[in-house]
């Protein structure tokens, strides 16, 4: 009797064991599930962490662009603004002449300081509303620009240049070489002003036309030959590498020298 009891025990003993065991099993399974959903929960919220940063890097980036292209327009629009005052001074100025005055040098003083006076305003004007535009730009358009980027494209792509070169690039080529013409005019109405103001000293209006002529020269054939590739039509496959390198770089954070 006593052993058809042991053995009871023990059956029941064993199937304890069994499920005790089994129980520990499933409980062990569950925590390890656990542990693994915890860390793709902190993956992810990692992931979503990175990719903020890299977005706000990444606007960050894109203002930069604009502030930028905001200083190359203003400074601009202030030296046409300060060129266009100075002709009017000139035709201000020159408020008596003599009578020896050849006409055909006058009508083409006035002539020539007419065109300085309408490139510089219309580049001003042009500057002014790309200023205008790229305010608005950044106000309405830039943050969902950038907030539409994929991961992928926050290093492939520049809303700035995309917007810049399908909106203002035509209108800023138009203004410089508005700006480059107004400049040469401005050399050639100082030359036709001294032969108007120094009527009586042919040597003084000679010396004034031959140093504009040289100015005009060395302007045209040193600086605008140089710098001529400063309004070339931008690629925007070049912009956008230049800001994948600089948003890379900015990304990785300064190099720290590892003492040896």
């Amino acid at each position: 009797m006593s052993a058809i009891v042991d053995a009871v025990f023990a059956s029941y003993d064993v199937r304890n064991a069994t499920r005790w065991r089994e129980e520990d099993r499933r409980h062990r399974e569950q925590e390890k599930q656990w542990r693994e959903d915890a860390i793709r929960r902190e993956s992810e919220w990692r992931r979503a962490d990175v990719e903020r940063e890299r977005r706000v890097a990444k606007l960050e980036s894109e203002k930069r662009l604009l502030h930028a292209r905001r200083q190359q327009l203003q400074t601009i629009s202030q030296l046409s603004a300060i060129l266009s005052f100075f002709s009017m001074r000139f035709l201000q100025d020159i408020r008596t002449l003599e009578d020896d005055t050849s006409a055909l040098l006058v009508v083409l003083y006035g002539t020539i300081s007419c065109l300085e006076f309408l490139c510089m305003l219309l580049c001003t004007l042009t500057c002014t509303l790309l200023l205008l535009a790229i305010t608005r730009f950044v106000v309405h358009t830039l943050e969902g620009e950038v907030g539409r980027l994929s991961a992928a494209e926050l290093d492939t792509r520049s809303p700035v240049t995309t917007w810049w070169v399908a909106t203002c690039e035509r209108e800023w080529l138009l203004a410089f070489h508005l700006f480059r013409t107004a400049a040469s005019f401005f050399l050639v109405a100082i030359a036709l002003s001294s032969w108007i103001v120094f009527v009586t000293s042919t040597v003084a209006a000679t010396v004034v036309s031959v140093l504009c002529a040289c100015g005009l020269l060395y302007y045209n054939l040193r600086f605008a030959s140089r710098w001529r590739y400063l309004v070339q039509p931008t690629n925007n496959n070049d912009n956008n590498d230049n800001n994948n390198n600089s948003s890379s770089s900015s990304s990785r954070g300064p190099s720290v020298a590892v003492p040896v």
